[in-house]
């Protein structure tokens, strides 16, 4: 096994399969989350879809993994129950998917997400 292969397995069995995020807007507008397992790990997005993908970045800086790895590790997204997903579908045809995102969790204020890039074991 080279280094290469070595350090990919190093971080499958280091990242968590799953995580909290506390999620809430932002005064100035767009969201902030805090990664609940991963302390001081916070970040904050323009929108819903931006804040996703800074969690994922928030969550691989954490853990030092390279960018070069981070595509074939997986990306972690909200687990959001079935009816909600058809929902959200539905009405991103007809407003921003931040807003329909916003009202969703407006109740909620933690939100779990999942890698299904780390097989589990």
């Amino acid at each position: 096994m080279n280094k290469s292969q070595k350090e990919y397995l190093r971080h499958i069995m280091l990242l968590p399969r799953k995580l909290s995020v506390a999620i809430c807007r932002a005064e100035e507008g767009g969201f902030w989350a805090k990664i609940l397992e991963l302390p001081g790990c916070n970040t904050q997005g323009e929108d819903f879809l931006d804040l996703v993908a800074m969690v994922n970045d928030a969550v691989f800086t954490w853990f030092n993994v390279p960018q070069k790895m981070r595509k074939a590790l997986g990306y972690y997204m909200p687990q959001i129950p079935e009816e909600l997903r058809k929902k959200i579908e539905a009405d991103a045809r007809h407003a921003k998917i931040e807003e329909v995102v916003g009202h969703i969790i407006k109740g909620k204020k933690i939100l779990r997400f999942s890698n299904a890039g780390l097989s589990s074991s």
